[in-house]
């Protein structure tokens, strides 16, 4: 029990001392730099989640026909989706729906907590004697939210002739991977096996929610899921004294759509993330804002245009969160 304890402490003496150094923001390298999109829109018109006035925390996927407006089907999203891209204007069209995982242990994991012993102590443990929230899973909820959207799924595939996703992409976090196989394992076949992609995983550093497995571990937790090209064995991202800034997350957006756009034909496709990367993939898509709840989703019409070169964003001025001024002091025992 000392010997956790003296760990415990030196963790977070560890956190607070190391110096602040600005991250190399090439760091995540595109494939394909050239010839892709630098310009992101939504196409407004076909649901509700575009609109000013529909209100997030409102908003239930399950029970507002995933947002599709009254006046919309499937067949009138499927036809403007193709009328869009017949044209000869170079602007590229594809239906995204962007997923939030279901309720992990990281969520309900700070409530038995005051917020600073959290913060400065529990969040950057694996655990505690009850649960585990380092690269948490699903809760039981979790698991309910998930069955839940499953079902919505197969309504609106099967009754009202919602388009199935052509390619899937998910987070490597283990949350996102259950919350994969829970949305997808009693639609598809076995032949259709998403790609985990590293870009699409949560904001990372400093607590260990956000630190992920070892490719090995993921490998015998997923099968038959597929890896990207060049993913590393160990989690090169994480790092235990500061944490992404949003601008970062945003620049990782842009990275993961602009891979998609120059690597995948697929008009329809199902992105399985977390929320403040989709915050992101919104913000960069020119889509207001839409807070996700855990366990929902939403679909996108996104129109890419001025495909060119990409150019990073001088992110050089931009510095990563540590753990705030009230830590260095605290102990938790």
């Amino acid at each position: 029990m000392l010997y956790q304890l003296l760990v415990g402490v030196f963790l977070v003496v560890k956190v607070i001392s190391i110096s602040l150094s600005v991250p190399n923001q090439n760091f995540l390298q595109l494939r394909n730099s050239k010839d892709v999109p630098t310009k992101y829109d939504v196409v407004k018109g076909l649901f509700v989640q575009t609109d000013d006035d529909t209100d997030a925390s409102k908003f239930d996927i399950n029970e507002d026909n995933f947002g599709l407006k009254k006046d919309k089907s499937w067949d009138d999203v499927l036809d403007k989706l193709k009328d869009l891209n017949d044209n000869d204007d170079g602007e590229v069209y594809k239906l995204f729906f962007l997923a939030r995982h279901g309720e992990g242990y990281h969520n309900i994991a700070g409530d038995g907590y005051p917020e600073k012993n959290w913060t400065c102590y529990w969040s950057i443990q694996d655990g505690n004697s009850t649960m585990e929230w380092y690269d948490a899973l699903l809760t039981d909820n979790g698991h309910d939210q998930i069955n839940t959207l499953s079902d919505s799924w197969k309504s609106q595939l099967y009754t009202n002739n919602a388009p199935l996703p052509q390619s899937y992409y998910v987070s490597p976090m283990r949350r996102c991977l259950q919350t994969y196989n829970h949305t997808w394992s009693s639609i598809l076949n076995d032949t259709q096996v998403p790609l985990i992609k590293e870009l699409a995983r949560e904001t990372y550093g400093i607590d260990s929610q956000s630190r992920r497995h070892n490719k090995t571990y993921i490998e015998n937790f997923v099968p038959s899921y597929k890896f990207e090209d060049g993913f590393t064995q160990q989690d090169e991202l994480w790092e235990a004294d500061k944490n992404e800034s949003s601008e970062h997350r945003d620049y990782r957006a842009t990275a993961l759509f602009n891979d998609i756009f120059s690597s995948d034909s697929s008009d329809v496709i199902s992105i399985t993330s977390h929320s403040g990367t989709v915050s992101s993939m919104l913000k960069v898509l020119n889509h207001r804002k839409f807070s996700l709840k855990t366990g929902q989703m939403i679909p996108v019409l996104v129109k890419a245009s001025d495909f060119g070169t990409y150019t990073p964003p001088d992110l050089s001025d931009k510095d990563w969160a540590t753990l705030p001024k009230e830590c260095d002091s605290f102990s938790e025992f």
